[in-house]
């Protein structure tokens, strides 16, 4: 199984619950943002292996233990920005310990796939899958009370489909099976309707 980086940075949110100890700098009064950064990356880099950059802004950082630093951090195999919070967790002379809580999801995360939703085009047609087709006949079914839970299998994998179109489809309800025919219609933007006729159950 393959572990993305992107995955790896996701679960450091609960991976560096506890002090990661072993980080140190010569500390003062105050550290600047990019000692604190540095010290995050190398807790991060010892905990899962793969080191990524941290900013932790531009002003000087008082060291107070139990201090929470609101930094960014970026994936840099993929671009992914999240929201991480470095805690001093522990400040002991010159010996500086710090934890790492990082967001779940990135603050840029891409759009949805536009292919998640039924495509569309000028002309009145959709494009949409035997599945999709399948479920809103099922639903269609028992909103009518025809079967009460039935599931509906449609052949093909995509179809482009305009008012009027139709497809012979097989409703199944427990162990019956029942020969259906799916129609579109009312196709509005992604939005349509079915109307299913199943023969056997007419009348």
């Amino acid at each position: 199984m393959r572990t993305s980086r992107l995955a790896l940075l996701a679960a450091a949110a609960g991976l560096l619950a506890t002090a990661l100890t072993g980080c140190t700098f010569s500390a003062s009064a105050t550290a600047s943002p990019d000692e604190i950064a540095t010290l995050a990356e190398d807790a991060l880099e010892t905990e899962i292996g793969q080191r990524p950059e941290i900013d932790c802004g531009d002003d000087s950082i008082p060291l107070e233990e139990g201090s929470v630093v609101p930094c960014l951090l970026t994936d840099p195999a993929t671009g992914s920005e999240f929201d991480a919070d470095v805690t001093l967790s522990k400040v002991d002379g010159t010996n500086v310990t710090v934890s790492v809580q990082v967001a779940d999801t990135p603050n840029n995360a891409p759009a949805p796939d536009p292919s998640e939703s039924p495509a569309t085009d000028a002309g009145g047609t959709l494009t949409l899958t035997a599945e999709e087709i399948g479920v809103t006949a099922a639903r269609a079914l028992t909103d009518a009370a025809v079967l009460p839970s039935p599931s509906v299998l449609c052949p093909g994998g995509s179809h482009e489909v305009s008012n009027g179109y139709s497809l012979e489809c097989t409703a199944i309800q427990g162990g019956d099976q029942y020969a259906a025919t799916v129609t579109i219609s009312e196709i509005e933007g992604s939005s349509y309707s079915v109307n299913v006729v199943i023969p056997e159950l007419a009348g």
